[in-house]
């Protein structure tokens, strides 16, 4: 068994340090909160959370903590308007998604980069992936890990769910924000946004090229995006079904990728969706294969295969209740 498969327990777990908050400035002056999991020394590689939208950084905390048992430092943060990022009064806060990529992103990869020597790694959920179409700093990591990450036209989407999905863009969000001066997390997200993100979400969604219409740039960094790359993605993920995860991996011209399809009863859970990758539940499934694959891109070793998966017979489900009491957090 290689040191790669281990996983530190009795006195060497209580080697490893809490998380330590700490606060970083983008280049516009703005504050945003983070956080560092880290291992005691020697630190194999350090492993750049990027959030979905609407997840504060809290969400990945257990991830980040058994990632760190195994020797990785971790930098978590959240981008500005969620979480510890968070203004006192969000109506009227200007921010956006794009500010989230070239601003708040940017400036946890420099941090990352400036503070630690060891070899840089990001897991990417969902936009978090997405994002390295608009940074180039993106190619300064040693190799990526994806979850859910897609494009987000709702073209991409069954026909009923397109309905749904218009009526979201073109109608509900634009009403909201206009009255609110925000979105409402209550309205369906569970962690408001600043209006300027959800309006230019909405935007990005209406448009078959989604943020690549309004960054035509993009494509350009997606198809030279070269770092290993894995992408998880999961049957029964309404934000993510196969049409738009496909349409994404298409960008990717020559990273070398490999896209890991799961059905939930494949890791003997009976759902996973969107947010279940990062639930205690997988820790000795997908958890294990995600601290594999970061450690073996960060030494510059081929990644290892999937392991052959056979469907369980006693699957059992996340507890609903417990995903969004994490979402609420950073809400007020």
């Amino acid at each position: 068994m290689t040191k790669a498969n281990l996983v530190p327990s009795g006195q060497e777990a209580g080697a490893l340090r809490a998380a330590r908050e700490v606060m970083v400035s983008a280049d516009d002056g703005y504050a945003l909160g983070a956080s560092v999991f880290a291992a005691a020394e020697p630190v194999r590689a350090t492993v750049l959370i990027h959030p979905a939208t609407a997840t504060p950084q809290s969400y990945y905390a257990r991830f980040a903590r058994y990632l760190a048992k195994n020797g990785l430092r971790v930098l978590t943060y959240d981008y500005r308007g969620i979480g510890r990022s968070r203004p006192q009064l969000l109506g009227g806060f200007e921010a956006t998604m794009t500010d989230w990529a070239e601003r708040d992103a940017r400036a946890l990869l420099h941090h990352a980069t400036s503070h630690w020597a060891e070899p840089l790694v990001f897991v990417g959920h969902s936009f978090g992936g997405q994002l390295m179409g608009l940074i180039d700093e993106a190619r300064d990591a040693h190799g990526a890990l994806l979850v859910g990450t897609q494009l987000g036209w709702y073209g991409h989407w069954p026909l009923l769910d397109r309905l749904r999905l218009a009526a979201i863009w073109r109608v509900a969000v634009p009403a909201l924000t206009r009255v609110y001066g925000f979105q409402p997390g209550r309205f369906g997200l569970g962690v408001d946004l600043p209006a300027g993100v959800a309006k230019e979400w909405a935007r990005w969604c209406s448009d078959p090229e989604y943020l690549m219409g309004e960054h035509p740039d993009a494509r350009e960094r997606f198809a030279r995006f070269d770092r290993p790359t894995v992408l998880y993605s999961f049957s029964d993920d309404d934000y993510a079904p196969l049409s738009a995860v496909e349409h994404f991996v298409q960008t990717l011209q020559t990273a070398p990728l490999e896209h890991r399809r799961l059905d939930p009863r494949e890791l003997g859970v009976a759902a996973v969706g969107h947010f279940g990758f990062f639930r205690p539940a997988l820790e000795r499934s997908l958890w294990r294969e995600a601290r594999d694959v970061l450690i073996a891109m960060a030494e510059g070793r081929r990644i290892p295969p999937a392991p052959v998966r056979q469907p369980f017979d006693d699957a059992f489900a996340f507890n609903d209740a417990e995903v969004l009491a994490d979402l609420e957090y950073g809400r007020s």
